[in-house]
């Protein structure tokens, strides 16, 4: 199988956890994920300078895993398409395969689901920071995913 880096993208709330698990149960992929960092230190996810503060370490991890001939799923929400660019360039050196997913679930959904999930700062994500961060968002184009070597845009409705 070609070493590959998955880019998951989408709302806080949209699937994306859930899409990384059946990616990885399906390729054998490794995780790196940002909100689980965010939790193994004790941050509530909507503690923003602390997250920013760890990004670069935890993101450093995916060319070496990818160099060492492991897929990666990356899933750090990555709401803008410069965030999304600079995880696909991380691919690049180690000459790995790239593919965008986008994770599309309507806000009623996203909410419903941080809600049910609970944890440190769930209202705050499912409240403000979901209806600032529908504004923030950049929807991948179809000039983006031409970056990529493959692009699946996954539509949720409930699950």
């Amino acid at each position: 199988m070609t070493v590959t880096l998955y880019v998951l993208t989408g709302l806080p709330g949209s699937g994306k956890s859930w899409h990384a698990r059946e990616l990885v149960g399906a390729t054998g992929a490794v995780h790196v994920a940002m909100d689980q960092e965010v939790h193994a230190c004790g941050l509530s996810l909507v503690d923003y300078e602390a997250r920013f503060s760890l990004q670069p370490q935890v993101e450093a991890r995916i060319p070496q895993l990818l160099a060492a001939g492991h897929s990666v799923v990356a899933e750090f929400g990555s709401w803008t398409r410069a965030e999304r660019d600079r995880l696909r360039l991380l691919a690049a050196e180690p000459g790995a395969r790239t593919e965008l997913h986008f994770v599309d679930a309507p806000l009623a959904v996203c909410r419903e689901r941080i809600l049910a999930r609970g944890g440190m700062g769930a209202e705050d994500l499912a409240g403000a920071v979901l209806d600032s961060s529908r504004e923030l968002f950049e929807r991948p184009s179809d000039d983006e995913a031409a970056q990529y070597d493959a692009f699946a845009h996954i539509g949720v409705t409930a699950r």
